[in-house]
């Protein structure tokens, strides 16, 4: 594994998320006390980002295979630093909307925060282009340790983002945006002066010979791939419950009558410690865990992992029991998602690893569409630990079609072009 090469895209991604993850503990809690909006509708803000990353993932993976990484990663980011510019400015706009007679049964600023999740959804192609990158320069044999390693980037800036954001979150409302807008455009600069491109122009494909080689509905006739696209769905899915509804969650149940600030502030913290065993997991546990056990049966023990997890939050409340039941989502998650990712790539080639990654990241993005939708659903109907309730049979569903996976058949090497 080339670590001079993974560096620079491990920093790249880490500075990316942590301005991500510093919005994480109070977009929703700013949504519900500053716009006035539902539970289900500041859950379905987590939605529409992924409705918009669901549609845009896969052209931009195809883009990544024919231009190159670098490019997609640069344009991914600046969407980003742009959409932190309407979280800033969506209380004076939504004012002006307001005024000017707004026939909606909704505020001017709520609507700006869905615009401003869109934009970046659109643009959010620095997941897969990242994933992809990495695939560029590892080998079949380091590829699950290498997508660790960009999984441990992820980690650490959801350790320091919603710390971040939760201590901003303290000098005003709109400080964690502010904040976000200034770390994400450093990533863009890391990106432009830092990064070197990791796919060559004799490796990319046209758009021609990329339909002629491997058409995308190849991938998807072949049952293997669908099903690990199914338990990368179902694992979402659950997922989406504890992402979209954790703020609010903590907000009623496990910090009741501590003002928004505070609340921003704890759940941050919390947030920071999945961050911190994540990393470790993938630091540490990921490559031994691959060589011993290989990445079906991790997939497995991540399912199994998050069951226990969903268990433990869908009846307690206190605050350090809590946040003891979040280290099993850490760890589960930690290695489910580069195993999941080793294998797909598996079957394709290196001129279509960015177009399987795309396909991958849309099954993710539409467990992450209806996932919020569902959880805030169930949250506002039933009560706030509805959502962690429903991820249990999910998960066990998860583990089901994982132990199907356990008798497929999967390439030990990436496959050559037009041999599915």
């Amino acid at each position: 594994m080339n670590r001079r090469r993974i560096i620079p895209i491990f920093v790249i991604v880490f500075t990316n998320i942590l301005g991500a993850g510093v919005i994480l503990p109070i977009l929703p809690l700013v949504a519900e006390g500053e716009f006035g909006a539902t539970a289900l509708q500041a859950t379905t803000l987590t939605a529409v980002f992924f409705a918009a990353q669901f549609i845009a993932a896969p052209w931009l993976g195809r883009l990544s295979d024919q231009v190159g990484r670098r490019p997609v990663l640069i344009i991914s980011q600046i969407g980003t630093v742009l959409s932190f510019v309407l979280f800033i400015l969506a209380s004076p706009i939504g004012h002006a909307v307001d005024s000017a007679g707004w026939p909606f049964n909704i505020s001017g600023g709520l609507v700006i925060l869905y615009l401003a999740r869109i934009l970046d959804g659109i643009t959010g192609g620095n997941i897969t282009t990242a994933q992809a990158y990495i695939t560029d320069i590892s080998t079949e044999e380091t590829r699950a340790q290498a997508l660790g390693s960009l999984s441990a980037a992820f980690g650490l800036g959801f350790i320091f983002g919603p710390a971040f954001g939760g201590f901003l979150a303290g000098v005003s409302l709109v400080a964690p945006f502010v904040g976000a807008a200034i770390i994400t455009m450093g990533s863009v600069l890391l990106t432009t002066f830092t990064l070197r491109e990791s796919l060559p122009p004799e490796a990319r494909s046209s758009p021609r010979t990329h339909q002629a080689m491997m058409p995308t509905r190849a991938f998807l006739q072949n049952r293997t791939i669908l099903l690990l696209f199914l338990i990368t769905f179902v694992i979402t899915l659950a997922f989406a419950a504890l992402q979209s509804t954790f703020a609010l969650f903590a907000e009623r149940v496990v910090f009741p009558e501590t003002d928004s600030a505070a609340v921003a502030g704890n759940v941050g913290l919390i947030l920071a410690v999945i961050g911190l065993f994540t990393v470790l997991t993938q630091a540490l546990l990921i490559k031994p865990l691959v060589t011993r056990f290989g990445e079906r049966r991790l997939i497995l023990l991540g399912q199994v992992s998050l069951v226990i997890a969903f268990s433990g939050l869908s009846v307690l409340s206190h605050p350090l029991l809590i946040t003891l039941f979040t280290i099993p989502i850490a760890f589960g998650n930690g290695i489910n998602q580069p195993s999941l990712q080793s294998l797909i790539t598996r079957f394709g080639d290196e001129q279509t690893h960015g177009r399987l990654l795309g396909l991958y990241q849309s099954s993710r993005s539409l467990a992450l569409i209806l996932g919020p939708v569902g959880a805030g659903l169930v949250f506002q109907a039933i009560s706030p630990r509805a959502p962690y309730v429903f991820a249990i049979p999910l998960l066990l569903t998860g583990i089901g079609l994982s132990l199907f996976l356990q008798y497929q058949s999967i390439p030990s090497r990436a496959m050559q072009p037009g041999n599915l």
